[in-house]
């Protein structure tokens, strides 16, 4: 992520989940001479921001200060705006410290993009799926020999011509049941048989 000049908050909006912006802390790095409460009020009518699109709000209630004996906890709005209204917040500004915060959501746009084009797996992740497929391809064989209820007990280990044929069944299973046809299984599975017994030494 860019050089964190602004935190980002993953916040839910238009039931997505984004990274946002407190527009406090906003505020606060613009060094906007006006208070926090009536510059984002002045700014979501004047430029036509929608809550639910372009922001949230959310009711926290603020600590009091401790050197103040009249202070007491108070209910504060925060507004959790996107990406594209903080850059339009800060452009508006029309000042060196908007320039710079538009430029630093830029680039973080540009980083979160980048990260949801990088692959879905790892290679480590990919080696473990391979296991596992490998893994699963015994499980299936062992089953289904064990289900022809052979003589002898024999122990599958991979055939390139049995994988074949496994994955050919698979491959129809769908339309076996869409056209049932059992009569197509049954060969198969004589098939099958037929293959196990007569290559199991050499497996």
């Amino acid at each position: 992520m860019a050089t964190q000049l602004i935190p980002l908050h993953t916040r839910s909006i238009n039931e997505q989940t984004l990274d946002t912006v407190n527009a406090r802390e906003l505020h606060a790095f613009l060094e906007v001479g006006r208070d926090f409460s009536n510059w984002i009020k002045a700014r979501i009518n004047r430029y036509g921001f929608i809550e639910g699109e372009d922001f949230m709000c959310v009711e926290n209630l603020s600590s009091p200060k401790r050197a103040s004996a009249k202070s007491r906890t108070k209910k504060v709005i925060e507004y959790f705006v996107t990406l594209d209204m903080a850059k339009e917040l800060a452009m508006v500004e029309r000042n060196e410290k908007g320039k710079q915060a538009r430029r630093y959501f830029i680039a973080c746009e540009k980083q979160l993009h980048e990260q949801k084009q990088l692959p879905a797996t790892t290679p480590n992740t990919a080696l473990l799926e391979t296991s596992f497929q490998e893994t699963e391809k015994y499980q299936v064989l062992n089953d289904m020999v064990k289900a022809m209820k052979l003589e002898s007990n024999p122990v599958v280990i991979l055939s390139k011509e049995l994988v074949d044929l496994i994955q050919a069944v698979r491959l129809y299973q769908t339309q076996i049941a869409q056209l049932r046809r059992p009569d197509w299984v049954n060969d198969n599975i004589t098939r099958l048989k037929d293959i196990t017994q007569r290559n199991f030494v050499d497996f």
